[in-house]
């Protein structure tokens, strides 16, 4: 089958790819807002927040994810000049059904200082990486032309 593979192109892949491209697409005709990150199943949006001196970096995951964990998650924020590595600010969270795009929306918050907030930028983020104890998503930086039609 390799072989073949190689000579006549893998039609899979090259499906499932237009699938998922779609898929996404379809997610981004029913936000208001253009999402931070984009991966190969999911969008990643992204807010800040500060209650009672404490900053967090909230994220709404919508796509294929579904997860339930007790573990807590991390996220990692890649960019130009930084690497953050925040950690969840609750432990134990799960996915909820969203039946609009046949997925899940998953909402994470996540601890930062209020230094680490100042540093960050749409601007300037090259990546975010997603991490729960059997998930690890890498996003990358939205761009509107290239994502939607």
């Amino acid at each position: 089958m390799g072989f073949i593979n190689k000579l006549f192109g893998n039609t899979k892949t090259e499906n499932n790819t237009t699938e998922d491209l779609n898929y996404i697409n379809s997610i981004l005709e029913f936000s208001k807002d253009a999402p931070l990150g984009t991966s190969k199943q999911n969008l990643i949006y992204v807010g800040y927040s500060e209650l009672g001196g404490y900053y967090y970096v909230q994220t709404y995951i919508i796509g294929k994810l579904k997860v339930k964990t007790k573990t807590g998650a991390t996220l990692k924020i890649v960019g130009d000049n930084y690497t953050l590595n925040l950690k969840s600010d609750m432990d134990e969270f799960e996915s909820e059904p969203a039946d609009r795009f046949k997925g899940y929306v998953t909402n994470v918050d996540f601890e930062i200082e209020k230094d680490a907030v100042e540093k960050i930028s749409r601007s300037t983020i090259k990546e975010l990486v997603f991490t729960t104890k059997k998930e690890n998503i890498v996003f990358s930086k939205f761009e509107a032309n290239t994502n939607k039609s």
